[in-house]
């Protein structure tokens, strides 16, 4: 199948929604699928796939491009280019599907006439706002709803998602799993598990991200038992939280790895008390494919269900919380985490979209 794909964002490793486009393109090539890919800038961000995809557009984001369509949100027209749609209305035929990668870049997709088009909405973007920006959401549920009505393939990461997409717009849309980035995960004999540490994983120019961060260290982190150390990894750490991190001793900032589920699985329970955001977080699949527990809050854990012998959620309602789950805990062992984590990989690893592609009609 000849597949042309229009991203929001480079597929690369930087952040958990590109590594997904990056990890279902190698897979969709691997299918035996022919790749194409139109793809939006972002800064330091370069795309990382194979030779074989052919990149034919490049799309240059601008907030004056929203100008052009003052009737939808400027989230969906920001990278809204007039000579990019015409140039995939000129080769949309080539293609057996049109494949329109996060909602940003979804508002081709309205203009755009093709027998086989698909919507892949990382998040709901009306749940988002309804949780972040009430006054604007009026605004975004009009423009979700047009264009999510344009085509009758829409897919998100959850069954929860699937039902708030009917409910919000009476809409049918298909669920699909992450794919795992470390497959079946291992420890071994020389696997290290440290007893006191916990750690925080996430981009961190994201809001919903840094705020809880903030949050933990003014009003959590003081409170703690002396021995317990706090690991941060993954990239985009603004300078003045980096400042902050690093005005505590036991604080120790890992920043962007190339394998984030390898550093978390030597920590006690993956930190993610988040207040904002929509769809599943990746981070906490990450955690659970090294059966690594997650302290987290329902936002946290929505669209994802818990193992149902080797449980690893830890649902807290304030942030006080944490301070008595955290000088109290029990520590765990590698034996429980690898059962937990082969009991995760058993009941996900399945339901991938390069393997329901073929189902699509």
């Amino acid at each position: 199948m000849k597949i042309l794909i229009i991203s929001a964002f480079p597929p690369c490793q930087k952040t958990a929604g590109q590594d997904y486009t990056r990890r279902m393109i190698n897979a969709l090539i691997k299918n035996g699928n022919e790749i194409s890919l139109i793809y939006s800038l972002y800064p330091n961000h370069l795309v990382e796939l194979p030779s074989s995809v052919k990149i034919l557009k490049v799309i240059k984001p601008s907030f004056i491009k929203c100008f052009g369509k003052i009737s939808f949100h400027p989230f969906f027209t920001k990278r809204y280019d007039k000579k990019i749609l015409n140039y995939i209305k000129s080769i949309g035929e080539e293609f057996d599907m049109i494949y329109f990668d996060f909602s940003q870049v979804q508002l081709y997709s309205l203009y755009v006439k093709h027998p086989n088009k698909v919507l892949m909405c990382h998040d709901v973007i009306s749940q988002k706002y309804f949780r972040n920006n009430k006054n604007q959401l009026w605004w975004i549920k009009k423009s979700e709803f047009k264009i999510l009505s344009s085509s009758k393939h829409i897919i998100t990461f959850s069954k929860k998602d699937c039902n708030f997409i009917k409910e919000m717009y009476g809409l049918n849309s298909a669920n699909v799993n992450f794919y795992l980035k470390n497959e079946k995960f291992k420890y071994t004999n020389s696997s290290t598990l440290y007893e006191k540490t916990f750690c925080f994983y996430g981009a961190w120019n994201r809001i919903e991200n840094n705020e809880c961060l903030y949050e933990f260290l003014n009003s959590i982190y003081l409170k703690l038992n002396n021995d317990i150390r706090i690991i941060i990894i993954g990239g985009g750490l603004p300078e003045k939280l980096t400042s902050l991190l690093n005005s505590f001793p036991k604080i120790e900032i890992k920043g962007f790895v190339d394998n984030p589920v390898y550093e978390i699985s030597k920590c006690q329970a993956l930190i993610a008390p988040l207040k904002h955001g929509a769809g599943v977080k990746v981070k906490v699949i990450d955690a659970f494919t090294s059966g690594t527990k997650v302290l987290g809050t329902d936002i946290t854990f929505e669209g994802i269900e818990d193992n149902s012998e080797m449980q690893l959620f830890v649902k807290i309602k304030e942030y006080s919380d944490l301070i008595n789950i955290l000088n109290n805990w029990e520590p765990v062992t590698i034996e429980y985490k690898q059962k937990a984590a082969d009991e995760f990989y058993n009941r996900y690893d399945s339901n991938h979209f390069s393997d329901i592609i073929e189902k699509l009609d």
